[in-house]
């Protein structure tokens, strides 16, 4: 790489360096270190300039230093702060699983069951080398990566929004997204942009000129929550390109990544060739190859939201960001839970996950079949929606809806027994103003879902325009 030290001109044309002037050799000398180093961290630099102020003043965690010396048998360890390991409650555990052949118990014996009452540094081992080879072959990050434990999504958006963004940060989201993110983006005092989507996800060339000025785009790629939609996979790159070109930070909130149950094909419903087990395709850490994307993965949506696990994966310097911001908060989960999903992992390997994934895929097709079923038998004159490809959603626009006001709408659905999820909560831009939209999942049994799009019906007329004024406009 050529490095330029500009003269001024009277150095051009003397041929005559600043060496007679003390004060201004110093600050040569000052410039000439800085430049020198900027060239040999070049990309670290560049990447500390992606975190937020508060990052830059947190602290790292001293606790790291000292934990080689506590984890070393034959050294005298007296910097522990919980109750001696002999008054800890638990001596065992068992696990009774769910297997295709069975139930089967997994046991948890008393050296792992004492590491679930310590903190996670100790508890979180076998699970983080578990979900680190799972990453390394299902994602396939691209660059120098790394991991981390999270208590859960909610937790894992609420340290990245610590990370990277200011007050009065511009972070771009699709146009309906992930409602308690946006409540926590607005707490935050953050400037939310709404990006325009269609059925492929985010449109690149509606993206394109929201991008300068903005620190962050924060996406749901898969099983959009709420449209219910799958980004196309020629999108990625284009819009990866895009955000590489303006330095903004991809938040990739793939919580339904694991749930691609393809409703949107010919295939029969029950037919098990049609959900894709391990075999998902694409997302922005396997293209990240300049240090841009944090991508969060949530044992929610993959197994039970009780656990309040996930993790994280990005270049090592988000990881180290994102641990610090767990040292002074949430711990990065619970350690009980780690041993647990730890166990349970060990127990499956790979084929009894993959088996557990065709489940509950299979499980969401057969359900979003049933409720797309109900929607054309009562609803097609008032609304209309594209079918679900992955995740737990079916978002429902309008077709003439009248003007109506919160109270109203409210009090149909109370009215009418139904209880899907107002459009509006879903919206970046809260105007106070309804939406006339409906996000519907199709998690609960699939026979009440004819009598929900039946009394969904009633609602959806009330707060319509009768068709013949629809057709005069």
């Amino acid at each position: 790489m050529s490095v330029f030290f500009p003269l001024n001109q009277k150095q051009v044309t003397t041929g005559r360096c600043p060496q007679h002037d003390t004060s201004q050799a110093k600050q040569s000398c000052r410039e000439l270190a800085r430049d020198l180093d900027v060239l040999a961290n070049g990309a670290a630099a560049s990447q500390s300039q992606l975190l937020s102020r508060r990052m830059q003043r947190q602290p790292a965690n001293p606790f790291l230093e000292l934990l080689p010396l506590m984890t070393d048998a034959e050294n005298s360890v007296l910097c522990k702060g919980v109750p001696p390991e002999d008054t800890l409650p638990l001596h065992s555990m068992s696990l009774n699983v769910k297997d295709p052949e069975g139930v089967q118990t997994v046991e948890i014996d008393e050296a792992a069951t004492l590491l679930a009452q310590r903190y996670p540094q100790f508890a979180r081992g076998q699970v983080m080398e578990i979900l680190h080879a799972h990453t390394r072959t299902v994602l396939k990050p691209a660059g120098d990566w790394s991991i981390a434990m999270s208590a859960g999504s909610m937790s894992a958006l609420d340290h990245a929004i610590g990370m990277f963004l200011n007050p009065g940060d511009t972070i771009l989201m699709e146009e309906y997204t992930f409602l308690a993110m946006v409540d926590a983006c607005m707490a935050a005092g953050l400037n939310l942009v709404p990006v325009p989507c269609d059925d492929d996800g985010i449109l690149p060339s509606e993206l394109a000129p929201l991008l300068p000025g903005a620190k962050v785009l924060y996406t749901v790629p898969v099983g959009h929550n709420p449209l219910g939609t799958r980004m196309a996979p020629e999108r990625y790159q284009q819009v990866y390109d895009l955000c590489a070109a303006h330095g903004v930070t991809i938040v990739e909130d793939d919580a339904y990544y694991y749930q691609q149950h393809n409703s949107n094909d010919e295939k029969a419903d029950d037919d098990a060739s049609a959900v894709a087990g391990l075999e998902l395709g694409m997302n922005f850490v396997s293209i990240d190859r300049q240090g841009l994307v944090f991508r969060l993965d949530t044992v929610s949506k993959l197994l039970s939201p009780g656990f309040r696990l996930g993790w994280v994966t990005g270049p090592k310097h988000f990881i180290k960001a994102f641990e610090d911001l767990c040292y002074v908060s949430s711990q990065s989960g619970c350690s009980m839970s780690m041993i647990c999903l730890g166990k349970l992992l060990a127990h499956w390997k790979t084929d009894g996950l993959q088996a557990h994934l065709k489940r509950l895929q299979l499980g969401l097709r057969l359900r979003c079949r049933s409720l797309l079923r109900a929607c054309e038998a009562h609803l097609q004159d008032l609304a209309y929606w594209s079918r679900p490809q992955a995740g737990m959603f079916l978002w429902l626009r309008m077709q003439r809806p009248r003007v109506f006001t919160h109270e109203e709408m409210l009090e149909s659905l109370q009215r009418n027994k139904v209880a899907p999820m107002p459009g509006g909560f879903c919206s970046p831009v809260r105007t106070g103003d309804p939406v006339p939209c409906f996000r519907l999942s199709y998690v609960t049994p699939s026979d009440g879902y004819d009598l929900a799009a039946q009394r969904l019906r009633k609602v959806l007329a009330e707060l319509s325009l009768p068709s013949d004024a629809g057709a005069a406009g």
